[in-house]
């Protein structure tokens, strides 16, 4: 199972399992991991659960966060990740991540942020927060199937097309529902992020783990609603 080493000044302060959906970081003091610290907000971060990875958000922390000395909004969690917050280091420790690592993970330049595609919503807020993952190496990346991607069936003009063509995109509302569509060489996966309810295909729940897509398989979560389709060369 995942966990957390928190540490402050060198000193390790506890150690924390990731064991529940939603793991909440900040200064309240019935939060999961509750820090003291004038620059530690009540709510500062919050970290999802998404099969065996681990999605970490800034929750518009006053003093933000940083992952391995580099600012984030959203990030997927890499095994030995040092979080750092108010002068706290938090170390992600997940050797199952390490066995069991994800295709859109392996071939790790550096952290870019990534497109998020947040469908239409009447009370969606602008200025929704990017996922940043990694970026692959071109030469090592050779897939042998066609683009995919996905047709929003709740869009003013239903049908409308999405292209998968980075290693992952997200669909959905922070707080509310997250599903992510990812592209490996076996295909693409659907996989729940955040949210209740876990997403369903052809309505049947896929649960925690990620779902291999095959075509016109209809992924449906809260207000998302997609159709699945890969793309024909020519």
């Amino acid at each position: 199972m995942a966990k957390l080493i928190v540490s402050c000044e060198g000193a390790i302060v506890g150690h924390y399992f990731l064991d529940k959906e939603r793991f909440v970081i900040g200064r309240k003091p019935d939060n999961d991991i509750a820090l003291e610290g004038a620059g530690v907000s009540n709510l500062h971060a919050v970290i999802l659960s998404s099969g065996n990875d681990h999605v970490l958000e800034d929750t518009d922390s006053t003093n933000g966060v940083s992952v391995n000395g580099e600012k984030i909004t959203r990030r997927i969690l890499q095994n030995n990740d040092v979080i750092e917050l108010s002068g706290y280091q938090v170390k992600y420790v997940n050797q199952r991540a390490i066995s069991d690592m994800d295709f859109d993970k392996t071939m790790i330049m550096k952290s870019v942020p990534l497109d998020v595609e947040p469908l239409p919503r009447k009370d969606a807020m602008p200025g929704k927060p990017q996922l940043a993952t990694a970026t692959l190496s071109a030469r090592s990346i050779k897939t042998n199937f066609p683009l995919g991607g996905v047709k929003d069936m709740k869009a003013p003009q239903s049908g409308e097309e999405i292209l998968i063509s980075r290693p992952l995109k997200t669909f959905g509302q922070a707080g509310v529902q997250v599903i992510m569509v990812s592209r490996r060489p076996q295909g693409y996966y659907v996989t729940h992020v955040e949210g209740r309810r876990h997403p369903r295909v052809n309505g049947k729940s896929i649960g925690s783990q990620p779902f291999l897509l095959r075509e016109n398989d209809l992924i449906e979560a809260e207000d998302v609603k997609l159709k699945f389709f890969m793309k024909q060369a020519g």
